[in-house]
């Protein structure tokens, strides 16, 4: 059992002592840590209820308290609140027992979940951009908190690979390549293995055929067509089709491998097509579907929020099948196939009304009985000026740009010097590379999902303040730490701390808070509680750092501070891992 659930039972059983009612005893983290280290506050909300003297009633709890040997002072203090001072002895002794598991103190629950998250969401043929960044490190960041609490989770990156975007590409490669066999109708033989065009002709090629399509309306109806004509498995055009999917999917998978973002699923709108014309043909066999103006709809009501909520639109008047129909068939696939107990999904917090009319659609048709289905928004990434960020030349910037820019900005640090002293000109590289990632993902991740936020590439590599490399660089520090004393970074029952100063209690009681930091992040689906606690974790090191020193100390004393720094890597690296954050060895 944790510490925070200890105390909380330990809380529980004196209120039970005293005769009341232990269901909800309100045990948090002291706001004062100079009075107490946690606080328990039942006892105020419980004698409003019984209408009794809330401080009266608290000091009678209190008084079972003082007889627990883990409190060293129990205290009762304004109106009712019950003050908790653990014992420095037993904080040091229960280290072992409360940290040293590999998911650090945390406590999996009977029964974990199975959930699907849809993150990702690049699109086939279009070069990944500054929106797609949130989404993958959001989505890679709550798939590891989740599974670290004991979720079964698969991530799919849910590609873009279908309907008139890819039309437009295979007029655009006709009108340029009217040669190629897989325009030929007579054609009979096997289609090139290999793409006559590269990844990056697809990038330039589709703006300019979207373009096109707006300006000329017979560019735009032979794009339609085309498109009806890949959906009903045109040959030459599925072939086509498969190569610009090849091509793309292996530089967006390279760029993800770079932000150390991985899917299980591989997954696009296409995979669900014949489903998709199976369940229109269902709904409108059972009369769900309804014309409207040529269209056809699920007629929806009114919201939760007791709003009228538009029509979904299932199919266009020109027969065309809407994004909002492949998300319902794809619903439908993910619980016949993985029976989740949720489908999360990370997209842009401005896609909220597509989300609520397609749970309200899948309501309606009971596609998902007993799924939550749940749209994890996040805000935009600004610039100075708080509009969207652009690049300095004013353009919208690639994934590409982004990565290198923060690399190139960590490799500057090393050879100025700042960072990577006495390192070789190899792992300068090697180390500006991740220290440049984690940078990025730290920058987006410590903000509160649902928050608009301001990204400063000045700021992004420093190493003061609440940055990605100020916590490498202390977590790098803990290893060199216990490099240069001989001793190994793993965790054995003699790994005991005794507690001497204020910034060794503050720092372990940190560690023991690990728990609840956890489960707020995966109960609100929130990385920036993680960032929130790995920043004080490091901070409060640094504090231990700078005012305990370790070597000179006496045996004792240096064992125990040595332990401490133990335990402070093996907590801060699972936080890194949850956050998904590569700490090097050196920096």
């Amino acid at each position: 059992m944790n510490l925070l659930n200890q105390i909380k039972a330990k809380v529980g059983a004196a209120f039970e002592a005293a005769g009341f009612d232990a269901s909800n005893t309100l045990v948090r983290l002291s706001d004062r840590p100079d009075m107490s280290d946690y606080q328990a506050n039942g006892a105020l909300p419980l004698a409003k209820a019984l209408k009794q003297n809330p401080r009266q009633l608290a000091e009678k709890i209190a008084s079972y308290l003082r007889e627990d040997p883990l409190f060293e002072t129990v205290s009762v203090d304004g109106p009712g609140f019950i003050n908790l001072r653990l014992n420095d002895a037993r904080l040091g002794q229960e280290a072992y027992a409360l940290l040293a598991t590999p998911q650090a103190g945390y406590e999996r629950p009977d029964k974990p979940k199975t959930l699907v998250i849809d993150y990702g969401g690049p699109n086939v043929a279009k070069a990944l951009h500054v929106g797609h960044m949130r989404p993958a490190i959001i989505g890679e960041a709550i798939k590891r908190i989740c599974r670290f609490v004991g979720d079964t989770v698969i991530g799919d990156v849910h590609l873009g690979d279908w309907g008139k975007p890819m039309g437009l590409l295979i007029t655009e490669m006709q009108e340029r390549y009217p040669d190629l066999p897989y325009f030929d109708k007579a054609f009979k033989g096997n289609y090139p293995q290999e793409a006559p065009f590269t990844g990056q002709d697809l990038e330039n090629m589709y703006p300019i055929a979207s373009a096109k399509s707006k300006e000329d309306e017979a560019y735009a109806a032979r794009a339609r067509e085309n498109t009806r004509l890949l959906q009903e498995g045109h040959p030459g055009y599925r072939a086509l089709w498969q190569q610009f999917c090849c091509l793309s999917i292996a530089d967006i998978k390279k760029q993800y491998d770079e932000l150390g973002i991985t899917f299980d699923l591989w997954r696009g709108e296409s995979h669900v097509h014949d489903r998709l014309q199976r369940m229109i043909v269902r709904l409108r066999d059972e009369g769900v579907l309804v014309k409207d103006q040529g269209a056809e709809i699920i007629p929806l009501g009114k919201a939760k929020s007791g709003n009228d909520l538009p029509p979904l639109i299932m199919v266009k008047s020109d027969g065309a099948v809407m994004y909002a129909a492949t998300d319902l068939a794809t619903i439908e696939e993910r619980v016949e196939e993985f029976h989740p107990d949720a489908i999360l999904y990370v997209v842009d917090a401005r896609q909220s009304l597509h989300f609520e009319q397609v749970f309200a659609g899948s309501e309606k048709i009971n596609l998902a009985p007993g799924v939550s289905l749940e749209h994890l928004g996040f805000g935009t990434i600004n610039g100075a000026d708080n509009k969207p960020y652009k690049t300095r030349s004013g353009g919208v910037p690639t994934l590409r740009y982004l990565i290198d820019m923060a690399v190139s900005a960590a490799k500057a640090k090393m050879t100025s010097g700042e960072m990577g002293r006495d390192l070789t000109a190899d792992e300068q590289s090697d180390i500006a590379r991740i220290v440049g990632v984690s940078a990025l993902k730290f920058a987006d991740l410590m903000n509160e999902r649902m928050k608009n936020y301001v990204f400063d590439e000045n700021k992004l590599t420093s190493t003061e303040g609440k940055t990605g490399p100020y916590l490498l660089y202390a977590m790098v520090r803990m290893k060199s730490v216990l490099e240069k004393m001989g001793v190994s970074s793993t965790l054995t029952p003699e790994d005991v701390i005794h507690i001497s100063v204020a910034p060794e209690r503050q720092l372990l009681l940190r560690l023991y808070a690990l728990p609840d930091a956890v489960q707020t992040a995966y109960d609100n689906r929130a990385p920036h509680v993680l960032c929130d606690y790995l920043f004080k974790l490091a901070q409060d090191f640094n504090l231990f750092y700078h005012d305990c020193p370790i070597k000179g100390a006496d045996d004792r004393l240096q064992k125990s501070r040595l332990a401490l720094t133990k335990y402070t890597l093996h907590v801060a690296q699972r936080v890194a891992d949850m956050l998904g954050l590569e700490v090097p060895e050196k920096m």
